[in-house]
């Protein structure tokens, strides 16, 4: 069964940019493999002195069998992260618009 996910993230705690850019590249290789590169739109941003790599899906994706895709998803998505900044903090949050 398909379900309609939303999906919004941060990566924080990244101190020079270019580790924030290793990040993107990370993350970018990530949903190319998932097959949703052209669905989720992120980028660097800077703030206060400090780097975050954020972004959201673009509308809702289509995932079939969400309750096994999504805890792999998000460990692949830690994983990335971890190996070009392995002090950064990730949030993934995910919204169900069809229960709104």
């Amino acid at each position: 069964m398909s379900v309609n996910i939303e999906l919004h993230f941060t990566v924080s705690g990244i101190a020079v940019e270019a580790q924030a850019q290793e990040v993107e590249r990370e993350i970018r290789e990530l949903l190319r493999d998932e097959g949703i590169e052209n669905q989720v739109g992120f980028g660097v941003v800077a703030e206060d002195g400090a780097f975050l790599v954020t972004g959201e899906s673009q509308w809702p994706l289509i995932i079939t069998r969400f309750y096994l895709w999504q805890p792999k998803f998000e460990k692949y998505f830690d994983m990335a992260v971890k190996e070009a900044a392995p002090d950064a903090k990730v949030a993934l949050v995910w919204g169900y618009p069809d229960e709104e």
